[in-house]
């Protein structure tokens, strides 16, 4: 009997230990989940936002700050293809273009380091401004390839939009933060 008394605890204990450890993994991967069925690409943000090891883990806030890095690498590894990609461009609208998004993506870089600054201090206000701000300079260089001359895709359009649908799920993330009246 005393056997099956110490038998009975540890798999009791085991029980309890499991039942927390697996549901804290099911919250996270529903949390994960509820944000990224709000976006418009949800396999985008399932794969990147739920694909990095931080949000696993993370809450609501940890989960924005882990957005925002995201989309902060994304900008750096696009800044850092530029000058690759103008010396393989020879005509000199396009050299211009890139030279525009350069200045764009160091712009909006800065941008987005400002709003993992203001969501660190649960500033969220800000936090939307800098992201709005970071976003439309990433729209702009895309824009560019659409005025003065020929039409043209932008050599980092596709860079463009994974950083626009990286600001779209910060956004859906820090809405949830900012309290409601």
């Amino acid at each position: 009997m005393v056997s099956f008394k110490y038998f009975s605890s540890l798999a009791i204990i085991f029980l309890v230990i499991s039942i927390f450890s697996f549901s804290g993994c099911h919250a996270d991967k529903a949390l994960i989940d509820s944000v990224c069925r709000q976006s418009q690409d949800y396999s985008f943000c399932a794969t990147n936002l739920g694909g990095d090891p931080r949000a696993a883990t993370a809450d609501l806030h940890g989960l924005a700050l882990v957005s925002i890095s995201l989309t902060i690498a994304q900008s750096q590894d696009t800044l850092g293809r530029i000058p690759d990609i103008q010396r393989r461009v020879t005509n000199p609208l396009g050299k211009k273009r890139l030279g525009v998004c350069q200045n764009d993506y160091k712009a909006s870089l800065g941008n987005f380091q400002n709003s993992f600054s203001s969501t660190s201090r649960n500033a969220y206000g800000d936090t939307i401004n800098f992201v709005r701000d970071g976003t439309n300079q990433v729209i702009h260089c895309h824009n560019i390839y659409r005025m003065n001359g020929p039409i043209a895709t932008s050599p980092i359009a596709g860079d463009d939009t994974k950083v626009i649908k990286y600001s779209e799920i910060i956004l859906i993330i820090v809405d949830q933060l900012i309290p409601k009246k």
